[in-house]
């Protein structure tokens, strides 16, 4: 998910010169959300849950004598690993899919989208330089800025922020819940919410956001 993300904004970057930065804006802030969130979860779970419970089990497989006794540290590695990454959790795995699935979503329609605007953008090479090129750039953003609203990016796009601002500041109460009883949620509810932006007053979900969310829909 965070390569498919990495790969939408790497076709963005065709379009800086175009002068359609505005009818990309509220993509970047989405993307750069679901990045954090993306990059904030691996890292949890592979520095925070897998790696030292690798070391325990490393640990425990030393003292292991017997192929049982193997069998019985691995399974305890395995049930660990699994509990600690929020995959035994229902409630938590099921608001995990579901951002997951709004960042499919929002890395597919990108795509589709920054596909459309490179054949456009290379139907012919722009000239080097003077006014024939401002000429081709202008015609180009032109052109641009009408399959991205010929196919309501803009409005797709603040939509999905929306719910996967609902959805995440979903997830954080929930492990605001289980933080008391599983010190590892702590650190993660630290790492997603490390400066209180979605537990605070300026939540993405009041204020501005909630106004252009509405005004986006159908």
């Amino acid at each position: 998910m965070e390569r498919q993300l990495a790969s939408s904004w790497l076709g963005q970057q065709e379009t800086k010169q175009l002068g359609t930065a505005a009818s990309f804006s509220a993509a970047v802030g989405l993307r750069q959300r679901m990045l954090h969130f993306l990059q904030n979860i691996e890292h949890y779970m592979m520095f925070e849950v897998l790696e030292p419970n690798h070391h325990v089990l490393q640990q425990r497989l030393r003292g292991a004598s017997t192929l049982d006794e193997i069998l019985a540290r691995h399974s305890e590695f395995l049930d660990a690993s699994l509990k600690e990454c929020m995959l035994r959790d229902a409630v938590l795995l099921r608001l995990l899919a579901k951002i997951l699935t709004i960042c499919v979503i929002f890395a597919d329609q990108t795509r589709l989208v920054m596909a459309d605007v490179a054949r456009l953008v290379g139907t012919e090479p722009l000239p080097p330089h003077g006014h024939p090129r401002r000429d081709r750039l202008a015609t180009l953003s032109a052109e641009v800025a009408e399959i991205i609203a010929d196919c309501r990016y803009h409005a797709n796009v603040v939509k999905l922020g929306a719910k996967f601002d609902e959805e995440l500041k979903r997830l954080l109460d929930e492990l605001r819940k289980q933080a008391h009883k599983e010190w590892n949620l702590a650190h993660l509810l630290a790492r997603l919410d490390y400066n209180t932006y979605w537990s605070g007053p300026s939540s993405a979900l009041s204020g501005p956001a909630a106004a252009i969310a509405a005004a986006a829909a159908p």
